[in-house]
């Protein structure tokens, strides 16, 4: 028989780095991210709203999970899982254009096969201790009970799916987990005896967490690089006016700003992060929610340009300035609970959660040119905090 087909072994484990089939299943994101924001164009409504993200923290959790394989596998990574995974991703992006007809129950069922493969990948024993999730398929029960129902009854069900997912992502701990399992043999042997038998063991599983950064920042320039697409893709089709013109630079210089905020000064895509402060689960919780808020951004980002000069809708305000209140909001929190200087929660991380949320709630009479450029504003105060911040590490550290 021949052997499994797998990856190419990596140099050494200081040195390593995305592989070429994590590289190559990453090309599904770039795909995702481009369907689910064809959700948010023209007017949507809280439920269209509320179905992108459904949608999006569907797809993302299936990603994480052959992610998180991949990081603690290495070398030894099948392939074919790899394929075959990135297959029903794609399936599951190609049914959200008709996610209101008969494509819902192809979502479903490729979902419901993909993370059924995820929990497979394992071998008996193994507990991946730093994200339980990764083997845990109570979720998937809602999703396989939803093939029997239409409509909102459907989507209420992926709902709880998701819910579930979220309670095991924040609450359940692996190690707990990997205790009880011991806890429960050590029982079951005292109770019945080996009897000669093997006793079996329980291997505890953890990631990489070089690597799973890698992959996670990796994960947010896809996303940001989806924006710079809808930008171009939208100013391609327009007169170049001086409107047209502010409003694409603007945006170009407001991803850069992102991009510079949340992986050069931040991990996991989250602003003011560093690695090894949370928990990896917490960190792919982070990344789950900030990548979200990031990509309905890029949404608002396309939106923006194809109206060039036209009046900003409320839509549109709140896509750009909702977005940009929870990606700086997720990094309040998570500095609070990280015990951030009081300088930077007060000065910089409360006043760039604001002012975003004022402009929604307020700024009706502003276009999406001034909006845009308020943005940028306010992601560089925080940039230049975290510049003079390092350059005074560096000082210190010489």
């Amino acid at each position: 028989m021949s052997e499994p087909l797998t990856a190419a072994p990596e140099k050494t484990v200081l040195d390593r780095h995305a592989s070429w089939i994590e590289l190559f299943f990453d090309l599904v994101v770039v795909a995702g991210i481009g369907q689910l924001a064809h959700l948010l164009h023209g007017s949507p409504s809280p439920a269209d709203l509320g179905l992108y993200a459904l949608l999006y923290l569907a797809f993302w959790t299936a990603w994480a999970t052959f992610t998180m394989y991949g990081n603690i596998a290495g070398d030894r990574v099948r392939i074919p899982s790899m394929l075959i995974a990135m297959f029903g991703l794609a399936v599951m992006m190609a049914a959200v254009a008709g996610i209101h007809e008969n494509h819902a129950l192809a979502f479903s069922v490729a979902y419901v096969a993909v993370r059924l493969l995820a929990g497979r990948v394992w071998q008996n024993g193994q507990i991946v201790v730093d994200w339980p999730i990764a083997q845990m398929s109570l979720g998937v029960l809602p999703w396989i009970v939803s093939f029997w129902f239409d409509g909102d009854t459907r989507f209420w069900l992926w709902t709880a799916g998701v819910a579930i997912d979220l309670l095991i992502m924040f609450v359940v701990s692996g190690s707990a987990i990997l205790d009880n399992a011991k806890d429960k043999l050590d029982r079951v042997v005292r109770f019945r005896g080996t009897h000669g038998g093997h006793v079996p063991e329980f291997e505890a599983l953890h990631s990489d967490r070089a690597h799973l950064a890698e992959r996670l920042g990796l994960y947010v320039i896809i996303v940001l690089g989806e924006g710079v697409i809808l930008v171009i893709s939208a100013a391609s089709e327009l007169t170049w006016d001086s409107t047209v013109v502010s409003l694409a630079v603007g945006a170009f210089v407001l991803l850069a700003a992102m991009w510079s905020l949340s992986l050069i000064y931040g991990h996991a895509g989250v602003p003011h992060l560093t690695s090894e402060v949370f928990p990896a689960r917490i960190d792919m919780a982070l990344h789950c929610f900030t990548t979200g808020s990031i990509a309905v951004l890029v949404a608002g980002l396309g939106a923006a340009t194809e109206h060039g000069a036209e009046h900003t809708p409320d839509y549109l305000r709140w896509l750009l300035c909702g977005s940009m209140t929870a990606y700086f909001g997720i990094s309040l929190i998570a500095g609070l609970f990280a015990r951030a200087d009081k300088i930077w929660v007060l000065g910089w991380a409360l006043p760039c959660t604001a002012v975003p949320l004022v402009m929604g709630v307020v700024g009706s009479h502003l276009s999406a040119t001034w909006i845009i450029w308020a943005l940028v504003a306010t992601v560089a105060w925080q940039n230049g905090y975290e510049y003079v911040r390092v350059r005074r590490r560096r000082r210190t550290t010489v």
